[in-house]
C-alpha cells in the first residue's frame, strides 16, 4: 500500500483533524469517473490532483475516500487518521458512519476491473470489516444519516461490500463494476483455500510421520492470494512458535527431542482461519550397536576365496531407515537382518564397514577387519599313517589322505575364527575334531559330488587368542587339505 507520505499528499492542505466513527459495517466501492488512460505511473499524481479538487472545489476537510486503487492493483492510503482504525470518510452520503470506502481510478461502465483489482478491492474490504469480526458476503441494517435516497432515519439493508449506488442515485461505481461486487464478495469472504504442507525440509516421510534431526524448515501453500492473507502462524503442540507475513511460505524451527504436531494457521483478512497439520517425530541421537561388526568363517568353497559370514545387530527408538555395507562394497543389507554371507581373498585383510541410518537421517558406522589365513596340512603335527596326495583341485596341490582309523593331525594358531578345510567324495570318511582338547563331535565328509578345496566345519570365539585345533579319523577315506583361521 503507498501511504500518504508515498504519494505526496499535501498535509498542508487538509482542514481538520480526522473524526473517527465505530467498527465498520459496510464498505463502500467507488469509481473516480476519470479517464482509464492513464500510466500507473501517473496514478500517485491523479490521486494529489483528487485531494485538491475535493478540498479545494467540494470543501472537504481532506480527501473523501479511505483508500484508491489504480488499475495496475496497486493500493493508496486515502483520508489520513490510520489504515488500521475506523476514519470517518466523505464518500457516501447519509453513510459515512460505521463506513470505509475504496475508489478505484478511472470509469467502469463498460469495461469491469482486471482480476487483479478485484483481488486489491477484495484485500482492503476484508481488512477493514474482518477487522470488526464482520464478514465480507454477508449483510448489514444500517441506519441513513439523510441522502438522496434514503431520507434521515431510515434503516437499509446494505451487503457488507456495496457499490456507492446501493446508497444513493448515482450511477458509481458504474455498470460493469457493479456487476462485479458478488466476485468482489466472493474473493473477500472465502477465506484461507487449500492451505497444505508442500513439504518440510529437514524432514524425511516414513508411513504417516516425519523424523528429523531437530531443525525443520517447513513450507506451506494456500491457493488464496497472499493480498488476502493476514499472516500465517505456526503452531507445535498447541504452543504458537511464530508468525509470518501473508506473502511468506516458510519458516525455521528447532524442535525438542519426541514427537510433535506441527500446525500452519491461515488468517484471511476477513478472520477467517484454516490449518493443516502434520506429526514430526524430532530424534538427535544416532542409532547404536548393540552387536558390533563381526566376521566369522562359515562352511562352503574355498576355491580362490574363504568363505566368511558379516554379523552385527543396529537399533534405533525411532525406528532405522537403512543398514548397509559401506566397505569393501556398497550393499543394503536391509533394517531387519542381522547376517550376510560374503567371501574374502585369503591372506588379505578385508575391513568391513556397516553403516546404520535412522529415520531423522542421524548415521552411525561400525567397522572391523579380517584376515584369513590358509595353513597347509602339511604344516600339522600328525601322528598315525597318512598318504601324500598331489593334484592341481588341492589347495597348494596337496593334500594328506587319512588310510586308517587314529590317524590325527593338529594346528595351533592364534585367531578368534578357524575352519577345516577337506576334500569330499562318494566314499569319504569321518573325522573326529578336537578344539582346545574339547571333543566337538564327529563330522561325516561324504558328499554324493566329488568337492575339493571344501569347508566343512567352522568355530569362532569372542576374542583372539590361542587355540589348538585335532583331527582324527575315525573311518578311512579322509583327505585333508588344511585349515582357514582369522586373525
Amino acid at each position: 500500500m503507498v501511504t500518504r507520505a508515498g504519494w505526496g499528499a499535501n498535509e498542508a492542505m487538509v482542514r481538520d483533524a480526522p473524526e473517527y466513527t465505530g467498527p465498520v459495517e459496510v464498505f463502500f466501492v467507488h469509481h473516480t469517473a476519470t479517464g482509464n488512460g492513464y500510466r500507473c505511473a501517473q496514478s500517485a499524481s491523479i490521486v494529489r490532483g483528487i485531494q485538491a479538487y475535493q478540498v479545494r472545489s467540494r470543501g472537504w476537510d481532506d480527501i473523501g475516500y479511505n483508500f484508491l486503487v489504480d488499475k495496475c492493483g496497486t493500493v493508496f492510503e486515502g483520508r489520513g487518521g490510520g489504515v488500521g482504525r475506523a476514519v470517518l470518510g466523505a464518500h457516501t452520503l447519509g453513510f459515512n458512519a460505521d463506513a470505509s470506502a475504496i475508489a478505484v481510478i478511472g470509469s467502469f461502465e463498460s469495461r469491469g476491473v482486471s482480476r487483479t483489482v478485484r483481488t486489491a478491492i477484495a484485500a482492503v474490504a476484508a481488512y477493514k470489516l474482518g477487522a470488526y469480526g464482520n464478514v465480507p458476503n454477508g449483510r448489514v441494517v444500517l441506519t441513513s444519516g439523510g441522502s438522496d435516497r434514503f431520507s434521515r432515519g431510515r434503516k437499509v439493508l446494505f451487503s457488507r461490500i456495496s457499490g456507492h449506488r446501493d446508497a444513493g442515485r448515482t450511477a458509481c461505481p458504474g455498470d460493469a463494476l457493479y456487476r462485479q461486487l458478488p466476485q468482489i464478495r466472493a474473493i473477500a469472504g472465502a477465506g484461507p483455500s487449500d492451505l497444505h504442507f508442500e513439504r518440510v525440509f529437514g524432514a524425511q516421510k516414513h508411513g504417516a510421520l516425519l523424523f528429523s534431526k531437530g531443525l525443520i524448515k517447513p513450507l506451506w501453500d494456500v491457493r488464496t492470494p497472499s493480498a488476502l492473507i493476514n499472516r500465517f502462524e505456526v503452531w507445535v503442540d498447541g504452543v504458537l512458535r511464530l508468525a509470518a507475513p501473508g506473502g511468506h511460505r516458510t519458516a525455521a524451527l528447532r524442535l525438542a527431542p519426541g514427537g510433535h504436531t506441527v500446525t500452519v494457521r491461515a488468517l484471511h483478512l476477513s478472520g477467517r482461519s484454516a490449518t493443516s497439520t502434520v506429526k514430526v517425530v524430532s530424534d538427535a541421537n544416532a542409532p547404536a550397536f548393540s552387536e558390533a561388526p563381526d566376521v566369522v568363517l562359515r562352511t562352503g568353497s574355498l576355491n580362490g576365496t574363504v568363505p566368511i559370514r558379516l554379523n552385527w545387530s543396529a537399533q534405533d527408538v525411532n525406528g532405522l531407515a537403512t543398514v548397509g555395507l559401506v566397505r569393501p562394497t556398497a550393499v543394503n543389507l536391509g533394517t531387519t537382518g542381522h547376517g550376510r554371507n560374503g567371501t574374502v581373498a585369503p591372506a588379505v585383510p578385508t575391513t568391513f564397514m556397516v553403516r546404520a541410518v535412522d529415520r531423522a537421517g542421524n548415521a552411525v558406522n561400525a567397522s572391523v577387519t579380517r584376515t584369513p589365513m590358509v595353513v597347509s596340512e602339511l604344516a600339522a603335527e600328525r601322528s598315525g599313517t597318512w598318504r601324500a596326495l598331489r593334484n592341481q583341485a588341492y589347495l597348494g596341490g596337496t593334500a594328506l589322505g587319512g588310510t586308517a582309523a587314529g590317524a590325527s593331525a593338529s594346528w595351533t594358531f592364534t585367531g578368534r575364527s578357524a575352519a577345516l578345510a577337506v576334500g569330499r567324495g562318494a566314499q569319504s570318511g569321518q573325522v573326529r575334531i578336537w578344539v582346545d582338547g574339547a571333543d566337538q563331535g564327529i563330522v561325516d565328509l561324504r558328499s554324493a559330488a566329488t568337492r575339493y578345496r571344501q569347508a566343512v566345519w567352522a568355530r569362532s570365539w569372542s576374542t583372539s587368542a590361542s587355540h589348538s585345533v585335532r583331527v582324527e579319523v575315525v573311518t578311512p577315506g579322509v583327505v585333508l587339505d588344511g585349515l582357514v583361521y582369522l586373525k
